[in-house]
């Protein structure tokens, strides 16, 4: 930010406002797509904060976009790299810390909020922050390890453990409600998830009738929103691919 700035700079809280958003950015498509690393995360942004120097916030996009695909080109040994590839974000769930599979489910409930006009069922501080037993957030399988739900990836464990990690197989909920939900069936847990965050609530059906801010929300961004009934490998990759647009927007 200081290197971006000159003495007296008119636009300094824009340009301030502007790299806060790109660092955030940066970092979140990282984690997201299996690229980051704490020590080339460190030094990318030497390199950064030297090609801003003294330049407008219409370089900087370029910038950050410049180190992230080459992060993300060295961690798949590719030539080139998209900024955000459904390929390196297909897997991505069980890489995460649990910290940051938090400040994730924050954004996408907070993006939910403002285009619902909603207000927001949880501070994203309070949902990143809080792990205590009683108000404190806690990662939630949607699949409940059993012999049902691990048949329905033909009985390997091994790919189930896998993919019911993956973000499409996950959200988040409050310590007393993830204990009450944690071994339940499938359509017990959607009655678990009724009165908690939006992202949990798309799940069921009483959020999409005569919801008209939810229609326009779907219409606005062509989201495959849609309550899920039976939950499987099908209906995973489908909510997998809905978290990849969202995260498209969110940090786009």
């Amino acid at each position: 930010m200081l290197s971006a700035c000159v003495p007296n700079d008119p636009d300094e809280d824009v340009k301030i406002a502007t790299i806060a958003r790109e660092i955030d950015r940066y970092f979140s498509l990282l984690q997201l797509q299996s690229a980051y690393d704490s020590n080339e995360f460190a030094d990318s942004l030497f390199r950064i904060s030297d090609a801003i120097r003294g330049k407008t916030v219409d370089a900087y996009r370029t910038a950050f976009d410049a180190q992230l695909t080459a992060m993300i080109a060295a961690r798949r040994n590719v030539e080139g790299a998209e900024p955000l590839s459904y390929a390196a974000f297909k897997q991505t769930g069980i890489n995460l810390n649990t910290r940051f599979k938090r400040y994730f489910f924050a954004r996408v409930d907070e993006f939910l909020a403002e285009n619902m006009n909603l207000n927001p069922k949880h501070p994203i501080a309070d949902l990143v922050t809080k792990t205590g037993a009683k108000t404190g957030f806690h990662v939630e399988h949607i699949l409940s390890s059993n012999k049902e739900n691990k048949a329905l990836f033909d009985g390997d464990e091994e790919r189930f453990d896998q993919e019911r990690n993956r973000l499409g197989g996950i959200l988040l909920l409050k310590g007393r409600d993830n204990i009450s939900s944690n071994n339940e069936p499938y359509p017990d847990k959607l009655k678990s998830y009724a009165n908690t965050l939006y992202w949990n609530e798309s799940l069921r059906a009483d959020s999409y009738k005569s919801k008209l801010d939810m229609t326009a929300l779907k219409a606005r961004y062509g989201l495959e929103l849609e309550a899920i009934d039976q939950f499987g490998p099908d209906q995973l990759e489908a909510r997998h691919k809905l978290l990849f647009k969202l995260v498209g927007i969110i940090w786009s």
